[in-house]
């Protein structure tokens, strides 16, 4: 793969990771890695330069420790975060709709926007499609088709592709999801929950910088190319 390919691939795996993250609750061995080595578990950690969510990781590396049922504890935390009706509700409605309706007008401009971009996401689960770990495995999708698409040397639908996640984090993901990630910091019993929201906040911050230059100077390079 080229420097561009492993990049793309970087940025599909991080989506899908934060994707199944707020779906499902930690599994026994993702819980028992975490337990033996701490925030390096979880993500490449700069030693120099330490983030706050590292200390999250660590300070729940030692809450580990101390539970006598390490995976149901767990499992109670993300259904008191993110299933329960008094937990964050991690949907866009909650956020852009002033009513909170889930499968009102919001959700279904969600929906919408997968389908105009013939990307199925009812494979993935039973969630609602404003969910924030479907709309972050639906990027996960998408770089995984920017990254074909740079394989194939497809230029034209390489852009559109790109496009299309730049239109999605400014009309929907970028518009809510930091908000969503700062309610989880505030609720979150255990540090796992609060470091992956950190992590959340300064990934998708750095997504919606890159998916702007990325379009800048580019807006019209689909149209040219195509009436060339």
């Amino acid at each position: 793969m080229n420097k561009d390919q492993t990049a793309t691939e970087e940025r599909r795996e991080m989506y899908h990771f934060l994707a199944q993250v707020f779906l499902r609750p930690p599994t026994a061995a993702m819980l028992a890695l975490l337990r033996e080595e701490g925030a390096a578990a979880l993500l490449p950690a700069d030693a120099e330069s330490p983030s706050p969510w590292m200390g999250e990781m660590d300070a729940c590396r030692e809450a580990l420790k101390d539970m006598t049922d390490p995976v149901a504890e767990m499992e109670a935390e993300h259904t008191a975060l993110f299933v329960l009706p008094s937990g964050v509700l991690p949907h866009e409605a909650v956020y852009l709709d002033e009513k909170k309706r889930l499968g009102g007008r919001v959700s279904m401009a969600v929906a919408s926007f997968y389908e105009e971009a013939a990307m199925e996401m009812s494979d993935e689960c039973i969630e609602m499609p404003d969910h924030l770990g479907m709309e972050l495995e639906f990027m996960a999708r998408l770089c995984g088709l920017e990254k074909f698409f740079c394989e194939e040397d497809d230029q034209i639908s390489l852009q559109v592709c790109r496009t299309i996640q730049h239109d999605f984090m400014k009309r929907h993901l970028g518009c809510w999801a930091g908000q969503c990630c700062e309610a989880v910091m505030n609720e979150a019993g255990y540090g796992f929950y609060r470091a992956v929201a950190l992590i959340t906040m300064a990934f998708l911050a750095a997504e919606d910088e890159y998916l702007s230059h990325e379009q800048t100077g580019k807006e019209n390079l689909v149209w040219e190319s195509a009436t060339a």
